[in-house]
């Protein structure tokens, strides 16, 4: 597996060995919609784009969004090369929590923690420049997929996403280059469901009416075969990429309803 410092001068010899990821926000739509944030990962093996999604800024949900079209195309990658962003790692300025001084070590952020999950190595950057080869290939886009959105007339987010995937193929095609070493280095997925990976996971402890709060909203918690109240339990919620919230305790599903705002 990838060293956590090696020198970045010369590439990894196999597709997929190495992704280095980035966001770039820039005037993609030239005044014909909002800014946006290119969310991109480059193979260091061929240059060629593993996967990429425009977000209206940087965000973990838009590295997760990219994470799974890498991961439904081609695989799992071993390593992923990126900066010390908050969205990757916990800034060591922030004041430990009380959990965090318990155990002894720093909690890992919501996307540090899936690429646990997915046994996917997490390399930093120590500086800007170690980052060049997406770098670069953010320059050669503003150049290339701005003129491409431009013939596309695209002016919102949505039109821009799929610009973006009629032209990734074609300049993957064009500017990609051979690995030294043939074949793929990535690999399938430990677990069919992605969607509870790539997601947001909070703990929440259960009220005495076997009610949640999580974001304003209250979730009641349904009856079990097993367990007819989880009042006072610790579950975990989590938040989907599509928006959806899911309830587990102890690695099983709990059934859940978005309970009435003003209860009689």
């Amino acid at each position: 597996r990838p060293a956590k410092h090696r020198c970045r001068r010369e590439r990894y010899p196999q597709e997929g060995m190495l992704l280095q990821i980035d966001g770039s926000q820039h005037d993609w739509l030239e005044a014909r919609g909002p800014y946006l944030t290119l969310v991109a990962a480059i193979d260091d093996a061929t240059g060629t784009v593993a996967g990429a999604v425009f977000r209206d800024q940087e965000d973990a949900h838009g590295y997760f969004l990219m994470l799974r079209e890498v991961i439904s195309a081609n695989g799992v990658p071993p390593a992923l090369y990126s900066d010390r962003h908050g969205i990757f790692q916990r800034s060591p300025k922030e004041p430990e929590t009380l959990e965090e001084q318990l155990a002894g070590e720093r909690q890992l952020t919501q996307f540090g923690r899936s690429l646990k999950e997915l046994g996917i190595q997490a390399v930093f950057a120590l500086s800007p420049q170690a980052k060049g080869r997406i770098e670069r290939l953010f320059g050669t886009l503003q150049d290339r997929l701005v003129s491409e959105l431009r013939l596309a007339g695209a002016a919102t987010m949505e039109m821009a996403n799929r610009t973006l995937r009629d032209f990734l193929p074609r300049f993957n095609a064009r500017f990609g280059v051979p690995s030294s070493r043939p074949g793929k280095a990535y690999r399938q997925p430990s677990t069919a469901d992605l969607d509870g990976v790539l997601c947001f996971k909070y703990q929440r402890s259960v009220a005495a009416d076997n009610t949640i709060r999580f974001a304003g909203r209250t979730l009641q918690l349904l009856p079990g075969l097993q367990r007819p109240s989880y009042a006072h339990a610790r579950v975990e919620v989590q938040e989907r990429l599509d928006g959806s919230l899911v309830v587990y305790y102890r690695g099983e599903t709990i059934a859940s309803v978005q309970a009435p705002d003003n209860p009689v």
